[in-house]
């Protein structure tokens, strides 16, 4: 009975590591884009270990074994050990690494503004292909049954699939305007916006037209998400809407449009998604975070945070379990709580921040704009 015993408990204690200890492999988490996780994440946090680059950043982080990696205007993508910040290897591209990249199967993927797609080596940062797309790239992909989905912008207008193994192009889907957002996904069915203001919903399999939304505004960095029921997206430029759309045929079940607004064109945060709530930055000039109630898209609290950033992006928000962490251009990172959004606890970086964080095995990365990742734990 006693050997039971411990064997029930060890099994116990494994499965709440795997419930409550998860990875970060991609942009927004996971293909839903959610970018929500079990982990019981609870301030206040302190900074176990900062890496600098050469340049700005805006990538955001994604966290996979024992590897963090992040992208940088610098041109390179770093991989750094995910305990002590120290640099695994780095890679060389032509433009900016403004993308994020998704982890699979010991491969790294990530757009660069050079007009390549690349395809690395996880654990050694070696090329094993590269695709031309011939624009200056910024959507981050996702990667699901071998097939690599992603975006392409300037002067590019067009949403593409590429074979995970070997780079080679399955579809090509053309837009009437760039492509910055970034893809997700539930069942056969692909979800990404387009500068055109149109919400495109797209066969994974064949690249076809399923359904497409069209709003009043641009759809840039900003990017779906999805909680398998409904589909969540931030509108900007003249817009300044979060919308609720099904799945199946993209009608809408509701529309919030942003108090804290002025006629100026700007952009907003990709959504976070969780229980019962939906997370969204957007205003202007002063920015907010916004918390929704999912099935009705009404209010529930809003909190400050600082001007919008001169650059157009805004950091999107993560929500740990019962806590949403949010930064924004004064270089603030905050938690508030889930349910009524008061603030439990706050870092000041001194530096703007652009890029969204992470949170991965109790450690939130995040990084600021004058290129340094940072790793917080309790």
């Amino acid at each position: 009975m006693r050997k039971i015993g411990i064997l029930l408990v060890s099994f116990l204690w494994g499965l709440n590591f795997l419930v409550f200890s998860e990875e970060w492999p991609e942009f927004r988490k996971d293909n839903f884009n959610s970018a929500y996780t079990e982990e019981n994440l609870q301030p206040p946090l302190k900074v176990k270990w900062k890496f600098k680059t050469q340049d700005k950043i805006i990538s955001s982080p994604v966290v996979s074994g024992n590897i963090v990696y992040i992208g940088s205007r610098d041109s390179y993508l770093y991989a750094l050990d995910r305990d002590t910040g120290s640099l695994l290897w780095k890679f060389k591209t032509e433009g900016f690494v403004d993308s994020s990249l998704a982890v699979y199967n010991g491969k790294v993927y990530f757009s660069s503004r050079d007009g390549y797609f690349y395809c690395l080596d996880a654990q050694e940062g070696r090329l094993l292909w590269r695709y031309k797309t011939g624009g200056a790239d910024c959507s981050s992909p996702l990667v699901e049954d071998g097939v690599v989905f992603s975006g392409s912008g300037f002067p590019n207008k067009f949403i593409y699939a590429l074979d995970a193994k070997t780079g080679k192009e399955i579809w090509r889907f053309n837009t009437e305007q760039m492509v910055y957002s970034s893809p997700s996904l539930f069942g056969n069915k692909l979800f990404i916006g387009a500068n055109d203001g149109s919400l495109y919903c797209l066969n994974k399999n064949s690249g076809e037209l399923i359904w497409k939304f069209h709003t009043r505004g641009g759809i840039y960095f900003s990017s779906p998400a999805t909680d398998k029921k409904n589909l969540y997206i931030a509108t900007g430029n003249f817009d300044w809407s979060v919308y609720s759309l099904s799945l199946d045929s993209g009608k809408l079940k509701w529309r919030h449009i942003i108090e804290d607004r002025k006629p100026t064109p700007t952009y907003v945060s990709s959504v976070a998604v969780g229980e019962e709530r939906i997370f969204v930055v957007s205003g202007y000039q002063t920015q907010y975070v916004y918390c929704l109630d999912k099935k009705r898209g009404v209010l529930l609290w809003k909190h400050e945070l600082s001007s919008a950033s001169r650059l157009g992006f805004s950091s999107s928000p993560v929500v740990a379990k019962g806590t949403v962490y949010v930064a924004s251009r004064d270089g603030k990172l905050k938690a508030l709580g889930v349910v009524r959004g008061e603030l439990l606890w706050e870092h000041n970086f001194g530096e703007e921040i652009i890029s969204s964080p992470a949170v991965s095995d109790g450690v939130l990365y995040i990084a600021t704009l004058d290129g340094t990742l940072y790793a917080l734990s309790r």
